[in-house]
């Protein structure tokens, strides 16, 4: 059976996993994924992304079992941020305590996210998401690691492919939400994000953390549909699930294929991007317009990602349509042209060169 139809299989819950009990399935899941994609390595320290919720306690508590045999050097990672009130501090408290119970070293870190959006002119979501990227890479360089374990689910990426396709998107945005994806230091120095749970839905996070007695945190906030992620999820897939009861399951399936052919696009264009590189630091990246004009227009569209990501981490909202335009204008223009990015990003076309720089102020800056 190849790698593919097993991890088919894993998520379906089929024969293959019928045979254990429900709680240590999700283990199963779990150290599946870690093999398959080459997560984490024997005694290499992590930090856990802990919420409070029952994905992320799911995963430390599987992570802390699993350490016991792999050696890792775990560190529990939370960041406050400052929009729930008390609510968001007994997070935080709680969340300690659970670490501290564990033996656990824990690292804290209270944002303002709404303040920070304001300064820097983003939405909510986009100051949540820099807010965490930028504490987590802080927190790696702290505790010398370079791998920070998040929570996100098999659930989770059904409803961002979702969400990518309904805003718009490229083939990328097909993934959802990539198994390991890069994260970049201030200093420029590569981290990674890896995502044990994405073999696990959510139902199977709430029913292990309920049988080993974790007593997670609820939002409450994940419970108001106004928002676009939690429409898809409580009205949404319902809905769809009625007619088609294999749709979520085909969707992530989806996903998995969408991953596959663009993990080979991206180790091509990541060394076609190593080629034309004319000049680089980490807050600018110089390229020859002539060698990336030379590249089929997918492979454009990935080294343009490729180069945000190398400077930012992220995307940071840089959508489909950013890179779209991004791409007409260096076809059309061989100097002389600019145009702004999110993220504080500036593209620039300057005597047949491409420059993609970052502003002091801009995320991970």
């Amino acid at each position: 059976m190849s790698n593919f139809a097993k991890t088919d299989a894993l998520i379906r819950g089929l024969d293959l996993v019928d045979y254990i009990p429900a709680p240590e399935a999700v283990r199963f899941k779990v150290a599946t994924a870690i093999t398959e994609f080459h997560m984490l390595e024997e005694g290499e320290p992590v930090v856990v992304a802990v919420s409070g919720g029952p994905d992320s306690l799911t995963l430390l508590h599987i992570l802390h079992r699993l350490s016991a045999e792999k050696g890792w050097k775990l560190t529990v990672a939370h960041l406050n941020h400052c929009l729930r009130g008390e609510e968001a501090d007994e997070d935080e408290a709680f969340v300690r305590e659970v670490a501290e119970k564990l033996g656990l070293p824990f690292q804290c870190q209270r944002v303002n996210v709404r303040e920070l959006a304001k300064k820097e002119k983003m939405s909510l979501a986009q100051a949540g998401r820099t807010a965490r990227y930028r504490f987590f890479a802080e927190v790696l360089q702290r505790v010398g690691s370079y791998k920070v374990a998040m929570g996100h689910t098999a659930s989770d990426v059904v409803e961002t492919l979702l969400l990518n396709l309904f805003r718009g998107t490229g083939v990328d945005g097909l993934m959802g939400v990539p198994p390991v994806s890069p994260l970049t230091f201030a200093n420029g120095l590569p981290g990674q994000i890896v995502r044990p749970l994405i073999f696990c839905w959510r139902e199977e996070t709430a029913l292990y953390s309920r049988i080993h007695r974790l007593q997670p945190r609820q939002d409450q906030s994940n419970r108001d549909i106004r928002q676009p992620r939690n429409w898809i999820r409580h009205r949404l897939l319902p809905m769809v699930s009625e007619q088609f009861p294999n749709a979520v399951f085909n969707l992530f399936r989806l996903s998995r294929l969408a991953d596959e052919t663009a993990r080979l696009l991206e180790r091509w264009a990541s060394s076609q991007l190593d080629r034309i590189v004319q000049d680089t630091s980490p807050s600018r990246i110089v390229v020859s317009r002539t060698l990336f004009l030379q590249q089929p227009q997918p492979v454009r569209r990935i080294l343009l990602r490729q180069m945000t990501e190398r400077l930012l981490g992220s995307l940071h909202g840089v959508t489909f349509f950013h890179t779209e335009a991004a791409l007409e204008l260096v076809e059309r223009h061989a100097t002389d042209a600019s145009l702004h990015l999110p993220g504080g990003l500036k593209l620039m076309v300057v005597k047949n060169q491409l420059i993609l720089e970052k502003s002091a102020r801009s995320p991970n800056g």
